[in-house]
């Protein structure tokens, strides 16, 4: 091969991968169905602040999504990784629920609702409204 055409083919090359990269990186998330999840945590029949919300997937190969709620006890979650986008993968997960509270004051989450052992568990659909409002006794 000349080295002109090889100079050729190396900036085909450089043209496909300018062209293909920003789908690798951002557009690539079509086949994961990531779809808006959100909800409340209510804790002894009041809203949970400052409570972490983990979505944990029976997928291995699926992202995790985390979500914090705020003073309503309302979360919204973020998938985990690059580029932390709002929303969850379509798929089955273990959701987990443990307390945000630096201080050690915050709503006391039964130890049940923190490990892979969670008696919580929710399918996110693609295309449907997500809404998963979690109810915890503590007593």
């Amino acid at each position: 091969m000349s080295a002109e055409a090889m100079r050729h083919h190396v900036r085909i090359a450089a043209v496909a991968m300018a062209i293909m990269l920003p789908c690798l990186a951002g557009c690539g998330e079509w086949w994961l169905g990531i779809t808006d999840v959100m909800g409340k945590v209510i804790v002894d029949g009041k809203p949970a602040k400052s409570v972490m919300v983990i979505f944990q997937p029976e997928v291995k190969e699926l992202p995790r999504a985390i979500g914090t709620t705020d003073g309503d006890g309302a979360y919204r979650l973020a998938r985990v990784g690059l580029g932390r986008k709002i929303g969850a993968a379509a798929g089955k997960y273990v959701v987990k629920v443990r307390s945000d509270s630096e201080d050690g004051k915050g709503v006391r989450i039964p130890a049940e609702y923190a490990g892979d052992s969670s008696p919580l568990s929710f399918e996110v659909v693609s295309g449907k409204q997500n809404v998963f409002d979690i109810n915890i006794t503590s007593k």
